[in-house]
């Protein structure tokens, strides 16, 4: 999940550390013995940076199951989180737990990335208005890490874990983003300080409906998110609870932001209502950017690094700065022309950049927003500071 060696393990600015695709490795073994070494190489990564789990506030972690959903792949859930929580500390991170098709290879079953920080001015959110797991963790609804807030995923689900709203799109994302609200207000911010926001909505490869979804998931979010908004990504996922149509997460900022939109970029294809990028303090947010279409995967790869320099340059930011990145592919189903499809796109975005580059999660996605759309990123700049990389 680290797009191959080609990327830094982690890289350290200050006292955040940024760790990239961890995963374990090993396509034979089962969710268990993947899970368990995919959380020592994160363990291994932060100590590297000189962090350890307990400094961890912001957890990703993607998933494969071959099933068809409902209570099965909630119970595949709660075996890899029965391995996950020997790992993770108490209070543990922000988090967010997506099931997609591939990590990259559909047969790595789990992967992982996050940000930690080792500063001291950090606050753990949990608000009363919440929903919580299904199983007990130590898994936290936000973190306040300075001025910063990383929200953890936030569905559509009450204090046991399960599902509400069911069949009602917009009542499900009013629900998630309400959870938000409360994160943000606990931590003192609301959602003019949102930077960055991610939409993980339901695509089981049919792209019409999954459209027709995402716009009725946007509608409500546009009502509800004052101007000027955060740069925002949204993607095809499968769900962990049944009936589940979508998962937010969302970084904010205090202190001001800057919406980002470069010059040509009102050609793009996008969704409507959006920066290209957010600006905030030496931060550069950059949300989900493509070239969809007919294109060849090496042209869409190559017209969104365009569009990823031309978000750059918009907010005074340079290739160097860019400290994280995540690549989502809609892979060949044909796993050897898939295998193909992921080197291409490594090796195209390696070009792009230059050495020893940002940190790099690799994810394989069963659909994007847009018709003929086969690669999309998000990424994080930081400019100025010491910076420390961490190779594997």
């Amino acid at each position: 999940m680290t797009a191959s060696s080609e990327f830094p393990a982690a890289i350290r600015v200050g006292d955040i550390v940024y760790v990239g695709g961890r995963n374990a490795g090993d396509p034979v073994a089962g969710i268990e013995s993947q899970t368990a070494t995919a959380f020592e190489r994160l363990v291994a990564t932060l100590a590297a940076a000189g962090a350890s789990m307990g400094d961890l506030v912001n957890l990703r972690t993607y998933y494969v199951y071959d099933g068809e959903g409902g209570r099965d792949v909630t119970d595949y859930w709660e075996r890899m989180t029965e391995v996950r929580i020997r790992y993770i500390a108490d209070p543990g991170p922000a988090a967010t737990a997506l099931r997609v098709r591939g990590v990259p290879a559909r047969a790595d079953l789990l992967g992982v990335d996050g940000i930690a920080a080792t500063g001291a001015d950090r606050q753990r959110i949990m608000p009363e208005h919440a929903w919580d797991w299904s199983i007990p963790v130590t898994l936290s609804q936000g973190w306040r890490i300075g001025d910063r807030i990383y929200v953890g995923g936030q569905i559509s689900a009450d204090r046991k874990g399960k599902a509400i709203a069911l069949g009602d799109i917009r009542g499900q994302t009013r629900n998630a983003l309400e959870y938000i609200r409360h994160v943000l207000a606990d931590g003192g911010m609301d959602w003019r300080d949102v930077v960055h926001m991610r939409i993980c909505f339901q695509h089981r490869g049919q792209q019409a409906a999954a459209r027709r979804l995402l716009a009725e998931i946007m509608a409500e979010v546009r009502e509800t998110l004052p101007e000027p908004r955060p740069a925002l990504n949204a993607f095809g996922v499968d769900l962990l609870y049944e009936g589940l149509v979508l998962e937010i997460d969302a970084v904010a900022r205090k202190g001001g932001k800057t919406p980002l939109y470069p010059a040509g970029s009102g050609d793009w294809i996008a969704i409507d209502g959006f920066p290209a990028a957010c600006r905030a303090g030496d931060e550069l947010y950059v949300g989900g950017l493509s070239a969809p279409g007919g294109a060849s995967l090496q042209a869409q790869v190559e017209a969104t690094c365009d569009r990823l320099a031309a978000c750059l340059a918009a907010g005074g930011f340079e290739a160097e700065d860019l400290v994280k990145l995540t690549l989502f592919i809609v892979a060949d189903a044909d796993e050897a022309r898939a295998a193909e499809d992921r080197r291409t796109v490594t090796a195209l975005v390696r070009q792009y950049l230059p050495g020893p580059g940002p940190v790099v999660t690799l994810l394989t996605l069963t659909g994007l927003p847009h018709d003929g759309q086969r690669f999309q990123l998000d990424g994080v700049a930081v400019r100025g500071g010491d910076r420390l990389h961490i190779e594997d």
